[in-house]
Order: C-alpha cells, then structure tokens, then sequence
C-alpha cells in the first residue's frame, strides 16, 4: 500500500519556513505551514517508489478513500473502454471525482463505463508514477473552488518540476506464475538557464504490462456455482437453500454445437455431435446447476451443470488488460521581468505533453443461442444477431445417424469461439498544451492566467463479423451440377461465399473466416479548451477580537471558461446494425461553460488560552453552461486550533456535477447485458404483486409458454439526453487533529463526512425497467414503451437512456495516524528512524436509490463485495543511513455476497451456504539501497500469494448478476481482490 505522509512531513525540510506560505488542493488561498479549509492527504513519491507498482490507478487503488477504480483488472469488459483507468473516490462513480494535474483541468477521455463520446474522466494510466512528485486528495466538498465533477472530492497530481540534474530509472518485475510481466524505463532531465531565471525539465516514461488471462490461474478456469442444497431447499429451517458446486461447465455450450430443438423426444439441448462433426451423440450436460429460487430439472433455462461434456468458458475470460504506454513531457519556467510596471514580477511556464496508450482485450466468442426467428431465420433484423442458427433439412452436413432422426429443419447453438474470439484494441493519443503567465503585483497579491489545451484521439478496432454472412455460410446446399457444397444463395455464392460445417470443431480456413468477419473500426475525438484567470492574496490586516494579534484576511477570485467538444464515429457496419456485436451511433455534441469564483479566509480569534487560531473559509462559484443553463455551487469551513496540539475542523458545501458530452449526446448503441424477465414462466408469479405481474404480461401479449433465454443477455439500448441537468449534492465534514508535543512525530487524524445525491445522473437498469413496466396495477407506458419483444415473447431490446432520477447517500469516517521517532529513543542507538504510518476508512452506510419510490432497486453497498465497511493500511518503514526497508499491511474488511437478505428467525443465513467473505490482508515487502549516485530497489507484493475468495459472485435479488469470484475478470470484486498473486519486482536508479 503506498504509504500516507501527512502534509506536515511534507514540509518538513521548508520549516526554516514558519512563514513560507503554500497552496494545497482545497484552497487557492496561500496559507502557513499546514493550515487547509478541507481535510487533504497527501501521497509523496517516496511512498509511491515503495509500492513497485507501475499503474497509477493500481496505486490509488490502495489508498481507503477510493472504492472499484475502473483498472487493468476490470476494464475489459467495456468495448470503448478497454484499458482506461479511473479514480473513483468513496465508490460514488468516477464521473464524481475531479482528477487536476499541477490544480489544472487535463484531458478526459472519450470512454467509460456508459460508453464513448467524450468524458471528463481522466486516465491516470497516462500519468506515470515516476513523473509524479506528490498527489493531494480532498475528499471534502471541492467544486467552488475548481468546479463540476468535485462532488466526491479532487485527486490533484503534482507533477515534478524546476528539475535540475538527472536521472533515469529501469524495473522489472513480474508474478509469481510467470506472468503480468511489466518493463519500465523514466528518466528524468533538467536544466537552468537564464543565470537561473528559467529552467527547463524533460521527463519520459515507459511502460509494458503483458497482463492475464484465464487459463494463467487455476481457479480462474474452473467455475463455482450454486445448487439447491438436497437437505433443505426451502424453509426457515436454518439449513442453507443452496451449496456451492466447484468446477461447473456451460450446460448450454458444447465445444461445438448444441441441438435446441427438441429431438427424438428428448428436450432441447439432448445432442451435440463428435468433434469432427461426423456423427450426433447425446449431449451430457452433467447435474443441471438452476438459480436459487427454482427447482433442479431439465429446463432449458439451467445454463451450467457439474461435471459433463459443457465447454469451459472461464479460461478464455481476460484477467488483466494488457497495456503499452509512452508518455513525454515538456515543462518550462522562466522569469521574464521584474518590476514591470503595476507587475512586480512576471513568469512565463508552459507544460507540454504527449502521451500514447496501446491496448488489447480477448473475451468469449461471438455466440449464438437463444430462440431463432419464426419465418425467416436468416433476417436478422427481425431479432437479435445472437440468435440460435437454423439448420435446414437439406444441409448436407448435417451428420446422418442425426439425420434420420430430425424433425425436418432445426436449431444449433454455439459459442463460436473456435471461429474466433472476440478481440479488441484501442489506441489512445494524448495531447495537452498548458502555456500562461504568474507572478506578484506591486502590492503583493499573486495572480495566473493561461490557456490550456487537450486533445484526445482514440482508435478502436474489434473483431466482428457480419450476421447476415455467417447465415449465408451456415446454410449450405450440394451443388446438383458438381456435387460440391457451396451456400444456398447464389448471390452470396458470387461474393465468395464459402460454406461452413457447423457441426465440426476446428478453426476456418481463411476463406471461411475473411468472408463473414471484419475488423470495425471507430476514431473518436475529444478536444478540451480552458482559458483561466486567478488572483490571490490578502484584502486586509487586522487586530483579532481579545488577543489584537495581526491576521490577513484572505482572498481569491477568478474567471474561467471551458469548452468540450467530443465527435465519435463508429463505422458504418457498425452503425447500421450488421454486425454480431453492439449497434453504435456517432455521438457529436459539445458545451462551454463560463464560471466565476471567489474564496474568502477570515482569522476570527488568535493566540487565546481557548483558542490558539480560529478561521472561517467560505467558496462560491456560478457556472453557467451552454447546456444545461445556470447553476451554483458554495462552501463553509471551519478551522479551529484549541491549542498546538489539538484542532478541529468543520465544513458543509453544495455540489454539482454537470452531464458530459457521452450523457447528452450519445446516440442509442447496444450493449449486452445480463437481465432477469419478469414475464419467465419461471418469474411471473414472483414480485411484490404477482397477480398484477401475471395479468400485465398477458395483455402485454406474452405467451404463457416462454420461458427466458439460456443465456440470459440482450440488447441493452443506452443513449444520451440532451435535457439533463446538473445533479445535486450537499457534503458535511468534521473532524480532529492531534499533533501531542508531548509525543513528538505522532499525528492523529479522524475526519466524518457525509455526501448526498439527489436529481442523479443514471441509466435506468435494465430489470428496473422490466419490473416496472409489468408489477403496477397496469402495464407502465412509460417503462413498457421502452421495452422490444420477439414473437416468441422473449426481450429483443430494452431502451435505457440517462434520466435525473437517482439518489445517493454515502457517510464515513476516515482515520489517518502516523509516528516517527529516533531508534535512539528505545535504546537502540545509531539504528536509524523508524515511521508507523496507518489509514482507513470506515463506511457504514453507502445507499444508492435508482429509482425512487420502488424499493426493489435500492442498493445497500456498504459491506457489499467492492464496497468494504472498513479499508485500511499500516506501513512500517525503517530507515537507516543509505538502507531503507519497509512492511506494508493492507486490509480489506469483510463482505457479503448476498446484501439484501437477512437471517431468518433462526438467526443463520439462509440462502447459501456462505454470505461472508472473511477480511483480507495483504502483505508488501519492499527495500531501496542508495550507493553514490546508484539506487538498488526490490520488493514482493501480496508477499504470502493471497488469492481472491473463491465463492460465486452471485448477488441476490435483480441488483447483480451471477459470476464468480474466483474467474471473474471483470467487477467490483476484480477492482478490490488482486487477481495477480504473488508478484516480484527489482530496478535501478542513476543520478547524474
């Protein structure tokens, strides 16, 4: 865990310096010492070098404040997100937390989690750890003071700068396994010109991470599900419900095909065929594995069984991203005059980057299963591309003990992934230019302007294939003329069009494969322009009420405009539906925004017996957005120093967050999600009013046969709103500091907060809108109007598009406690220093209210998997003249699997056999040896090899769905649990 070091160790080599002022994220008014508004940790490079790792966001990740970081771990699994990392402070969401480099806006990105199209969302993956000198994080309310997107806080990145020398740094390291195999080389090099009045710093960085897969980890390719339990499937009798099966295997997916159709009198799914495809034979789907709820059997809906011939998806599951960055950076200073006129100093800088990051995801094959369509199940724009294959009677691959035994034309489900998986890559360039003018007036006050610019060009490209030519190939016919096969169509025959044996196991030939799949390709663009002015400095002095002790009063105001212009173009496949996987629109749009702020800091009371120093800082901004119109945001803190050794402080601020470009303007894509249909068979007489469920269905015109698709997943429609407005937020703060005199080097910190959402910004889940639209006393327009069927009345789409619906509430307690003392003072003399430092973060409540006024969607997160109750860390580091060794503790407090269940009378849990995920420790071991102008560095982290719970994921009730811990790639679970294991790392620094 990287280690914490308060601000005060921070400073300590200023201190001749009681009277140097600085700046720290939470204010822009420069104060002495450590006084700050806001309650700020601070994260220097020497703790970041401790940690050996080389992603950022795996750094941040550590840290108790942040709840699932999208990162190497779970980034995956968003097509137009793959390898992005983000910094998600309190697990409010990404999109609430405002990422600044050196105080300044960067460039986001053009993906996320809900898509593509221009974000606010800064990558940290193109922030390189050796070019960071500190990180400050307030998690107080922070967006009168550097705007939108601060409700959950600001994670501010100050860069190295007014280097002089260099040095350049090589690391290696890899996992116990053999793999997550990283290189990185940074250097760093400046210089002062001018007779010092300028320097100028170059630093690069680069980096090479090989990443995971599934198959690299045994318990990654063997799946955990849950069965009924055969002693107690229902009651209260303190029996769990369910027991948990290891090693379960697709009963739906065969490695090559599936029969759906009934056969034979046997059901659906009764024959797979021999891997040469030559012969059927009967499908062994080994003990069929139902959901908890419903009962053991043949049904089509049971999706994996224990044992028997399934195929194994897991292994091809993507553990970690592999990932290529190239980041060069440019900064420059230079005094430029004195004494210019009302000027009394004026400064040039400029701070130029570049950065590329290279990345590449594998999943699952492009399946198809499901029901086909009832007339023409070669149009796939009557349903969806994964829909099971038609066979036709004809087809002269069909193997001939089954066919004697056919009912005429038939079905075929795959995974296809013989044919070919499902990969993708993007290529993200940066650019960002920041260039502007600093310095003092004539009367002291400090001022800043500058112009900073950002560009974002992203380049996806995946493997897909056109659906209407994979049917084509699929239906075959023998030529009457030369006995050949060839595909039914002569049209298609005449494109090249080559046939395809659905029943034989194998790779295509080029042929085959260049025929029906494609490489799409979409560039997206984001550009950022921000003009900025600030001015700081003290209004007035004045004799403080009782003591006449002499305090400025201080001020800070400032103009800053911005504008976000983002243009996203999938390519035509794409876009016009032909292709297996999600329909994209473009998404073009863009907003300004003008905003004006002013910080006010008024000493109230100094040097009193009750009082050594009182302060109040009140913020306010106005923004006004070309989009979404005006809005404010202000706030209060209080500071206040009893004596030297004991402060409190208080704060309470309004927030907003404004909609992105991605939420106003995206056009409707398809993603494919998992979903629960209250219109099952299986779920119709379930909900908080099954009569009325059971009714709306029916007048809905769904059969009373259908019963859910196998697979469980559909084209999810999500787009943007361009009439979104801001969401609101109000955060209270109060906390204490305790610095002891009479225990010098110890810090005690405790800081309350609490954060309110309402008028959120979301997409509607997809089973919120099923539930509603059937569970009222008549079918919901609103809801139903958004939701597609097939004839047989299974989900063909489902539209969910951002509303201002949600509400949130998320309240903790952050603890921050550090000593360090000579070795001398326990008798061990010239042994060096020794440092404790320890943080965590007790969250007790963290509730998400998706849509009001339908309880079955609140979210109760705290404790939930993802979203520990208690976070922390204890490093212990020993330095000793050039030797420096340390011990890193981290913990993950426990989490439940199932977090809106509760014990029955008997007091056990009653749905599974487990609910607890025990707490975890990880342990790092790290150490740094300077010798002259060389500096040996090691380490091993999660020291003991701790490997992630091994449970199924299988959250209750329509929040989650299923998965399992163990090989899931993607989630909450990936961002909180390392998937790596054991992991060794070695390099060296030069300094010149």
């Amino acid at each position: 865990m990287a280690a914490i070091a308060l601000l005060a160790a921070l400073c300590a080599d200023r201190a001749a310096a009681q009277t140097e002022e600085i700046v720290v994220t939470g204010t822009r008014i420069a104060r002495p010492g450590i006084t700050a508004p806001n309650p700020v940790t601070v994260l220097n490079s020497e703790s970041i070098a401790l940690t050996g790792l080389q992603s950022t966001v795996d750094i941040m990740s550590q840290l108790p404040q942040t709840q699932v970081n999208l990162q190497p771990s779970n980034n995956q699994r968003f097509t137009n997100g793959i390898g992005v990392s983000f910094t998600n402070l309190r697990g409010l969401g990404e999109y609430r937390t405002l990422t600044l480099v050196d105080g300044r806006r960067h460039i986001g990105s053009l993906s996320g989690r809900n898509g593509s199209g221009g974000t606010s969302l800064v990558d940290t993956n193109i922030i390189a750890p050796g070019l960071i000198d500190r990180v400050e994080i307030v998690t107080g309310g922070t967006s009168a003071l550097y705007g939108a997107d601060a409700v959950a806080g600001v994670v501010n990145f100050i860069l190295k700068k007014n280097y002089e020398g260099a040095e350049f740094t090589g690391q290696y390291g890899q996992s116990g396994h053999g793999d997550a195999k990283t290189s990185t080389a940074n250097g760093l090099i400046g210089q002062n010109f001018g007779s010092k009045r300028g320097n100028i710093t170059f630093a690069f960085d680069y980096n090479h991470d090989t990443g995971i897969v599934g198959s690299d980890r045994d318990y990654a390719s063997c799946g955990r599900s849950l069965i009924p339990n055969p002693a107690s499937f229902t009651g209260t009798d303190g029996i769990p419900n369910n027991i948990t099966q290891a090693c379960t295997k697709s009963s739906v997916f065969a490695p090559n095909a599936t029969v759906r159709t009934a056969v034979d009198g046997n059901g659906p799914l009764a024959y797979t065929f021999t891997p040469d495809g030559s012969s059927a034979i009967r499908f062994n789907r080994g003990t069929l594995i139902n959901p908890p709820g419903t009962r053991l059997g043949g049904s089509i809906g049971t999706t994996v069984g224990a044992g028997g011939a399934g195929e194994n998806t897991n292994a091809q599951l993507q553990l970690r991203t592999p990932n290529t960055r190239i980041i060069a950076d440019t900064l420059v200073n230079y005094e430029l005059a004195n004494k210019l006129g009302p000027l009394e100093t004026v400064n040039f800088f400029a701070d130029v980057k570049y950065a590329s990051s290279r990345n590449s995801a594998t999943n699952t094959g492009h399946f198809n299963n499901g029901a086909p369509a009832a007339t023409d199940p070669f149009d796939i724009t009557n349903d969806s591309a994964q829909s099971a294959l038609l066979i036709k009677s004809d087809n002269p691959f069909i193997p001939a003990n089954f066919k004697a035994i056919a009912p005429g034309n038939f079905s075929i489900q795959r995974s296809n992934y013989d044919w070919s998986a499902r990969t993708g890559t993007a290529n993200y360039e940066y650019f960002r230019a920041v260039v502007g003018f600093n310095g003092t007036l004539w009367n002291g006050w400090k001022y800043e302007t500058y112009f900073n610019y950002g560009r974002n060009s992203t380049n996806f490209y995946n493997i897909d294939r056109v659906e209407n030519r994979l049917r084509q190939q699929i239906d075959a016919v023998r030529d009457p003329a030369t006995g050949q096969i060839v595909c039914r169509d002569p049209a298609a025959q005449a494109q090249g069009c080559v046939p395809i044996n659905p029943f034989k196991v194998g790779s295509l030939t080029p042929a085959q494969y260049n025929y029906a799949y494609t490489l799409t390709h979409e560039n997206d663009v984001l550009d950022q322009k921000n003009a900025v002015v600030n001015l700081s400095g003290d209004v007035f002095k004045y004799a403080t009420p009782f003591s006449g002790t002499v305090a400025p009063v201080g001020f800070a105001a400032g103009f800053e405009w911005r504008r976000e212009n983002g243009n996203s173009q999938p390519d035509f496949l794409t876009q016009s539906g032909q292709l297996w996987g999600n329909q994209n629109a473009p998404v073009v749009g863009r907003y300004d925004v003008r905003e004006y702020y002013a910080e006010l800091g008024v000493p109230i009371l100094r040097d009193l017996p009750f009082a050594k120093a009182l302060d109040v800082d009140m913020a306010y901004r106005f923004s006004d957005y070309s989009t979404s119109g005006a809005t404010n945001t202000w706030n209060v803190a209080v500071n206040y120093a009893i004596t030297s050794d004991v402060k409190l402080r208080a704060s309470t601020a309004r927030a907003v967050r404004a909609p992105n470009i991605d939420e106003l303007f995206s056009g409707f894509g398809d993603n494919f999600l998992g979903y629960t249909d209250p219109c099952s068979s299986t779920n119709i007489n379930n909900g908080p009013a099954p009569a009325n469920r059971l009714a709306n269905c029916r007048a809905l015109g769904v059969p009373a046969a259908y019963n859910q698709n196998d697979f469980t997943q559909a084209p999810i429609r999500t787009g943007g709103n361009p009439l979104l407005k801001p969401e609101k937020a109000r955060t209270w703060t109060a906390g204490v500091v305790l610095t002891p005199t009479f225990v010098p080097g110890f810090t005690f910190i405790a800081d309350y907060w609490f954060v309110k959402i309402r008028d959120g910004i979301q997409t509607l889940s997809q089973n919120a809108i099923l539930n509603n639209c059937v569970d009222g006393s008549g079918p919901s327009p609103l809801f139903c109007g958004l939701i597609t069927r097939n004839r047989d009345g299974s989900i063909r789409t489902v539209v969910a598009q951002t509303v201002n619906v949600g509400k949130e509430s998320v309240r903790g307690v952050d603890f921050d406690v550090s000593y360090s003392f000579d070795l001398d003072r326990v008798g061990l003399h010239n042994m060096g220093q020794l440092s404790i430092q320890g943080l965590a973060t007790w969250v007790p409540q963290n509730t998400q209210i998706a849509v009001p006024g339908d309880p079955t969607f609140n979210l109760y997160r705290s404790g939930v998997v993802g979203y520990p109750t208690l976070k922390g860390n204890i490093r212990t580091t020993w330095d000793y003249k050039d030797l420096t060794l340390s011990l890193n503790a981290r913990y993950i407090g426990n989490a439940e699997t199932f977090p809106n269940q509760t014990p029955v009378a008997t007091g056990r849990f009653e749905a599974a056999d487990f609910n607890d995920i025990k707490p975890f420790w990880y342990f790092d071991l790290g150490g740094r040896y300077r010798w002259n102008n060389l500096t040996f560095f090691a380490g091993i982290n999660n020291l003991f090899d701790k490997e992630p719970p091994q449970v199924p994921f299988l959250f209750s009730g329509s929040n989650q769905t299923g998965a399992s811990l163990g090989n899931s790639a993607t989630g909450d679970s990936a961002s909180t649990y390392s998937n790596i294991g054991r992991y060794f790392y070695f390099g060296t620094t030069v300094k010149f």
